[in-house]
């Protein structure tokens, strides 16, 4: 894969450089998770009924009671989906959840893979 040697200079670059150094393959469809955050949280049963209309297959994550009087953040929506990790998909696609939810205060800044790397 060429396409490496063209990856900004960005957070999401390092990232891809960073998984490419440890062996990842991505030639293969991962298992992506795009963290949704919210300004307000918890979210109200009709906002969660509205995410829910938008994106059928999230779920909504609470942070541990620990973790918040540690200074943590509040919960978020979490969106996966499975596809190749390529710096156009996890680009576009936070814009894409960002504008799904600007109406509610919530943006996606931030996404992991959560399939292993190397073998």
């Amino acid at each position: 894969m060429n396409e490496n040697n063209a990856w900004p200079q960005d957070v999401d670059g390092d990232v891809l450089r960073l998984l490419q150094g440890r062996g990842f393959d991505f030639n293969l469809d991962h298992e992506i998770e795009f963290m949704i955050d919210f300004k307000c949280w918890p979210l109200s049963k009709e906002q969660q009924a509205e995410v829910l209309k938008k994106l059928p297959e999230v779920s909504f994550v609470e942070t541990e009671a620990e973790l918040l009087e540690e200074g943590d953040p509040t919960g978020y929506v979490s969106f996966k989906v499975k596809n190749k990790v390529t710096y156009d998909f996890v680009t576009q696609e936070p814009q894409r959840l960002s504008n799904l939810f600007i109406n509610m205060n919530g943006y996606c800044d931030s996404w992991v893979v959560v399939s292993g790397c190397g073998t």
